[in-house]
């Protein structure tokens, strides 16, 4: 299935997308779309977005038929720039009109937008008769890293070119292990569960300090969270079958999809050890970000540049945690700067107050730089 793209028209697409039940391109000829489709027809276009699933290998290397990963993906100009590995966040992957892809796509770019097995719209992909491979096996970020560096591979295979990683807030956890990647772009990456749900964290923590000594402490442990979870998850989960009119025979298996993907941040943390000293990471920090994620986004940050890795990073102002929909020209520009190596090498950061207006704050002044709030 393929749709197009065209300039300005990603929010009118969304509603459509969003409204209509069943499948959301039934009414690609219905009435309120014509003028739409007339109007894409005099605008410029870019390449088509193909919607495609990958089958991904289980744990001993195998293919797997019931692990599959949603993608969009579309080809780039004859540029010679590399292919953009799009993470999701931890709802749902980067979609075909959201206005990201518009801004690359102006710049040159392709890119494969990855959804992780365990998202919407990979278990709508798999269907309602088989059992999704995260409901056999307890999923760690390591499993998701896979699933980022099996698209990767994919990717170079399909288009000939290098690939850069690009993660948005949840994938930028399995982002920390990747392997094989000349650069990385986090875009807001969740660095641990104590900074991105300070209370969870410690009524995680408690919960283990409680039953240290009970043999049934796991149990119970386990129990405790995943109650939490579902006061979560659960309306999100309606929320989601409603927005994309999926089968609603799928509730539950979207619902454990979106449960197992919390465990998985339990008891993580970066470790920038964990990035080969070949790879260049950025980090891309939101100035609305919430102040905990921010800390431990910033204490990340410090802690790569003391152990002398390829670093560097991008403040933007005015931007909120899920950057690249609230700022996603910014966002494309500051993707681009980072792909052809415009950005200094020095410890520091960039304070990106406009889209033309990036500048550079050394390490030192890090303290004043991220404590402004306006």
């Amino acid at each position: 299935m393929v749709v197009f793209e065209g300039i300005n028209f990603y929010t009118g697409v969304q509603f459509c997308l969003r409204t209509e039940k069943g499948d959301p391109m039934a009414r690609i000829f219905s009435t309120p779309t014509l003028l739409l489709i007339t109007l894409l027809s005099v605008m410029p276009t870019y390449a088509r977005t193909v919607k495609d699933t990958l089958s991904l290998p289980g744990r001993q290397g195998q293919l797997t038929t019931n692990r599959l990963a949603y993608i969009e993906y579309a080809s780039p100009k004859e540029n010679g720039l590399p292919i953009l590995l799009l993470g999701p966040g931890v709802n749902r992957g980067v979609l075909s009109f959201d206005s990201l892809l518009s801004s690359l796509r102006k710049k040159g770019y392709g890119y494969v937008s990855l959804h992780f097995s365990t998202l919407p719209h990979s278990v709508a992909a798999l269907g309602a008769e088989k059992a999704p491979y995260f409901e056999e096996e307890d999923f760690t970020m390591k499993d998701y890293a896979e699933e980022m560096e099996a698209a990767g591979l994919w990717a170079k295979e399909k288009f000939k070119r290098e690939v850069i990683p690009v993660t948005l807030s949840f994938s930028g956890a399995p982002s920390s292990l990747l392997k094989g990647f000349k650069k990385i772009i986090d875009l807001a990456p969740m660095v641990s569960l104590k900074h991105a749900r300070p209370t969870l964290h410690y009524y995680y923590r408690n919960l283990r300090l409680a039953n240290m000594f009970n043999p049934f402490g796991n149990a119970v442990i386990r129990a405790a969270m995943d109650q939490s979870y579902l006061t979560v998850w659960r309306p999100k989960t309606d929320e989601m079958i409603k927005g994309f009119g999926f089968a609603p025979e799928l509730e539950e298996k979207i619902l454990a999809g979106y449960m197992a993907s919390s465990r998985t941040l339990e008891g993580f943390e970066w470790d920038p050890s964990e990035t080969p000293d070949t790879t260049l990471r950025a980090f891309v920090l939101a100035e609305e970000e919430g102040d905990s994620l921010l800390e431990g986004q910033v204490e990340a940050l410090k802690n790569f540049y003391e152990i002398n890795k390829n670093t560097a990073c991008f403040f933007v102002r005015g931007a909120e945690h899920a950057i690249s929909f609230s700022h996603p020209v910014t966002t494309a520009i500051i993707i681009d700067k980072i792909v052809k190596g415009e950005s200094s090498r020095a410890n520091g950061c960039y304070d990106v107050h406009d889209t033309n207006d990036f500048r550079f704050v050394p390490e030192d002044q890090f303290d004043s730089l991220f404590s402004l709030k306006n």
